[in-house]
């Protein structure tokens, strides 16, 4: 055994991490506060096929994932549709939340890492400035590094040394807040074409509502809104949907769930002495979507090679050691993820007006749309010059539109400016240097 290693949560980050160290020999406890088998959400989640041979994970059972469904995204109007374009089969799944987490603390558990379900983690066991443990019940587990998979709001960042400037809490305009409600379809309905039909701004609200017909024949529906909505306002945009997609009954499979999506850049700072941050507990959702399971998985791996790489662990293990894991990290997603929540924060600040024509206009098209609905970071290389020249030509036949995005097209450029210059060598007073530079920018976006 070459070192102690607690994950906090079953998050697919943290059990991806603790599948790859127990398989090089460290002693791995991951502790969950949840049941075995009703950990994670019980509902499906699209992402890319290739995920598991990039992270080399066997694939789970094949009655855990079927073919993701084909996307429309509407205007707020409700007047323009754009459809993302079909990819191959099984480019792309529609995974089990509760599947997936089921298969890899199975091949966790088989590897050598101890799984404690039933056991919530009370708090941060922190000595001087290091995290050298956890307590756990009656229980402390002593590690060299603590692995926080706990989630969006994890009580652990607060609880690390202050010196490491880790952010404890999302702010409000960081998370879409409503409901996920699963209905029976309506009996002798069409099959609608394509399945999946997301609607921008939905009644003018600051967010997105979907209602999809998935291959279990229920109909999936999600309404969030940039910090949460009213009652009344939830039950007069779900009699909207209900109205416009006349597959989906009244009767519940599954009732309304509240439900929360970290839609945020990544956090800043991820790694202390003896402690790091992965998946939603470094909020490394997509920033438009919300789903992060990718960005987890291959963090996770990230995050098991950079400490694999230090052969016998320190206690704890130091932060200079950890920073290779965020440098890395944020080169393959989290600067592409930053670019995306500025955009993000263009369209969810712009009047529903402004969105409406730009699905008219021809400026916003279907092979964009992939951009906003897929982890798949190198769609981006597909727009040509001559693309972006037409755009530019459309956009300015809207010379209101222009004035109200000039000055966010600057600073979405500007912020990824700041975002490529992560310091690469572990040096604090130059990382928090950076840290501000790349926090400062958000709160401009929003005003």
């Amino acid at each position: 055994m070459k070192g102690n290693i607690v994950v906090i949560g079953m998050g697919q980050g943290g059990l991806t991490a603790a599948l790859k160290l127990a398989e090089c020999g460290d002693a791995v406890d991951v502790i969950e506060k949840g049941k075995k088998g009703e950990v994670s959400y019980p509902w499906y989640d699209d992402i890319r096929y290739d995920v598991f041979e990039l992270t080399g994970i066997p694939m789970p059972p094949r009655d855990t994932y079927t073919q993701k469904s084909k996307w429309l995204f509407v205007s707020p109007d409700c007047k323009n549709s754009l459809p993302v374009p079909p990819l191959p089969p099984m480019e792309e799944i529609s995974m089990s939340r509760r599947g997936l987490v089921d298969h890899l603390a199975a091949l966790a558990e088989k590897a050598g890492a101890k799984l404690h379900y039933n056991t919530k983690v009370s708090k941060l066991v922190v000595k001087g400035d290091n995290v050298v443990g956890v307590k756990a019940g009656l229980r402390t587990y002593d590690a060299q590094l603590v692995i926080d998979a706990s989630g969006l709001y994890s009580p652990f960042r607060g609880q690390v040394p202050k010196k490491f400037r880790i952010q404890d809490q999302p702010a409000r305009d960081d998370i879409f807040k409503g409901w996920r409600t699963f209905y029976e379809r309506e009996p002798g309905s069409a099959t609608p074409d394509p399945e999946s039909i997301l609607t921008v701004l939905h009644m003018n609200g600051s967010g997105i509502s979907w209602c999809n017909l998935n291959d279990r024949g229920e109909v999936d529906e999600l309404i969030l809104r940039t910090g949460g909505m009213s009652k009344k306002d939830f039950e007069a945009m779900d009699d909207d949907l209900g109205r416009r997609h006349d597959f989906r009954s009244d009767k519940y499979i599954r009732p309304p769930q509240p439900v929360s999506v970290g839609v945020r850049y990544s956090l800043s700072r991820m790694v202390a002495n003896g402690y790091a941050a992965v998946g939603d507990s470094a909020f490394m959702t997509m920033p438009f979507m919300g789903c992060g399971i990718e960005a987890a998985m291959k963090a996770g791996v990230i995050l098991a090679e950079t400490v694999i790489r230090q052969g016998k662990l320190k206690k704890p293990v130091p932060a200079k050691a950890l920073w290779p894991y965020q440098v890395k990290y944020y080169k393959k997603l989290g600067i592409v993820y930053y670019a995306i929540d500025l955009v993000k924060r263009i369209v969810l600040n712009l009047d529903p007006e402004d969105v409406n024509w730009a699905f008219g206009s021809g400026i916003v098209t279907s092979e964009d749309m992939k951009l906003l609905s897929t982890d798949e970071t190198g769609s981006a290389a597909k727009l040509t010059a001559g693309d972006i020249l037409q755009k530019v030509r459309i956009l300015f036949s809207n010379k209101p539109l222009i004035r109200k995005l000039g000055g966010a097209i600057v600073l979405a450029v500007r912020g990824l400016l700041i975002a490529v210059r992560i310091p690469r060598r572990y040096k604090p007073r130059k990382i928090r240097r950076w840290q501000k530079k790349y926090e400062a920018l958000v709160p401009h976006m929003d005003s």
